[in-house]
C-alpha cells in the first residue's frame, strides 16, 4: 500500500512539472507565432500599399496610360491590381485577428504558469524517490531496478495518453469549427461573383455584408482552431517512452496548412464552391488525424494495462 501511495504522489507531481514544461514550451510557440503574423501583416501591408500607389497613378494622366486605354490594358490592369488588393486586405484582417487570439492565449499560459512552483515540486520529488528506495531496498532489492523502470515507463505513458486526450479534444473543436465554415459558404454557394469596393475592404456583389462578414468569421475561428489543434499534436509529437513510440510527422505537417490559399480563391472573379472544396479537404485531413490519434491512444491504454500486469505480478511474487 504504500508503495501505490508513494508512486500515486509522484504521478501527480511529475504530472504537475510536465504541465509546467508544456506550457513553457508552449508560451515559446506562441511567440514566435505572434512574431510570424506581425511580419505577414507588415509584409502585406507594403504590398497594398504599393499597389495603391500604382493604381493612383493608372488614374494619373500618361501618354502610356491613353495607349493602354487605346487597348484595353487599363481595365485589365486595374481589375488584377483590384484583384490582388482584395486578397491582400482579407490576409492582413485575418492576421491581425489571428495575433489577437494568440496574444490571448499567451496571456493564458502565462497564468496557468505562475500557479505552478517548479522548485517546490522538485523538492517533493526528491524526497518521494528517496522514501521509494528505501521502501525498496527493504521490500523488494532483486526487483527494485525492474519497478522503478515500469513506474517511469507507467507515467511516461499516462502522461502521453492525457496529451493525446487533449489533442484529440482540441481536433474535435476544429472540426466543429470547419463545419461551421462550411455550412456558411454553402449558404453563399449561389453567388458566384464577389466585388471590392477598394479602400472600404471586401463586399459581395450579390451577398449582403452581414452575410460575408460572418464567412470570414467562421474561417477565421477555424483557422484559430486549427492553430490550436497544431499546437496540441506538437506536443504529443514531444511525448514517447522506449517502448511506445509515437511518430507524428505525418499528421502534424498538415496543420502547417492554414488557410493561406484560401484567399486566393476568396476574389474578385472567383467562385465561392473553391473555398469550399478547400474546406473540405482540411475537413477530411482533421478526420484522419483524429482517427490516427485514437488509434495511438489505444496502443497507449493497452501498454498501460500491460505494465500494470507486470508490476502486479512482481509484487505478487
Amino acid at each position: 500500500m504504500e508503495w501505490k501511495q508513494l508512486q500515486q504522489e509522484q504521478e501527480e507531481i511529475h504530472t504537475q512539472l510536465r504541465k509546467s514544461a508544456r506550457l513553457n514550451e508552449q508560451g515559446l510557440l506562441i511567440d514566435k507565432q505572434i512574431d510570424h503574423t506581425q511580419q505577414e501583416i507588415d509584409k502585406h501591408s507594403m504590398t497594398l500599399n504599393q499597389i495603391r500607389s500604382k493604381l493612383d497613378k493608372l488614374d494619373g494622366f500618361s501618354f502610356m496610360n491613353m495607349i493602354r486605354t487605346w487597348t484595353g490594358q487599363q481595365d485589365e490592369l486595374r481589375a488584377e491590381k483590384i484583384d490582388k488588393a482584395a486578397i491582400l486586405e482579407l490576409k492582413i484582417k485575418e492576421a491581425k485577428q489571428m495575433q489577437t487570439d494568440l496574444t490571448e492565449d499567451r496571456v493564458q499560459v502565462t497564468n496557468k504558469l505562475a500557479l505552478i512552483d517548479d522548485m517546490a515540486l522538485q523538492g517533493a520529488l526528491q524526497q518521494i524517490k528517496a522514501k521509494k528506495k528505501g521502501y525498496l531496498q527493504i521490500h523488494n532489492p532483486a526487483q527494485a531496478e525492474k519497478l522503478e523502470h515500469l513506474a517511469q515507463e507507467k507515467m511516461l505513458t499516462k502522461q502521453l495518453m492525457a496529451e493525446i486526450q487533449e489533442a484529440e479534444e482540441a481536433g474535435e473543436v476544429a472540426l466543429t469549427k470547419l463545419g461551421q465554415a462550411a455550412a456558411s459558404l454553402h449558404s453563399a454557394s449561389g453567388y458566384s461573383t464577389w466585388d471590392t469596393f477598394f479602400g472600404g475592404g471586401l463586399i459581395a456583389t450579390h451577398l449582403k455584408h452581414d452575410a460575408l462578414d460572418q464567412s470570414e468569421n467562421y474561417l477565421h475561428s477555424a483557422q484559430i482552431a486549427l492553430q490550436r489543434f497544431h499546437n496540441e499534436l506538437l506536443d504529443v509529437h514531444e511525448m514517447s517512452t522506449k517502448s511506445l513510440q509515437v511518430e507524428t510527422d505525418g499528421f502534424v505537417k498538415f496543420a502547417d496548412y492554414f488557410f493561406d490559399d484560401i484567399f486566393s480563391a476568396w476574389s474578385v472573379h472567383s467562385k465561392i464552391s473553391t473555398a469550399r472544396e478547400q474546406v473540405s479537404r482540411v475537413q477530411d485531413d482533421v478526420h484522419n488525424t483524429i482517427w490516427r490519434l485514437q488509434d495511438k491512444h489505444n496502443k497507449a491504454n493497452n501498454y498501460l494495462q500491460t505494465i500494470e500486469q507486470e508490476q502486479g505480478a512482481i509484487f505478487n511474487a
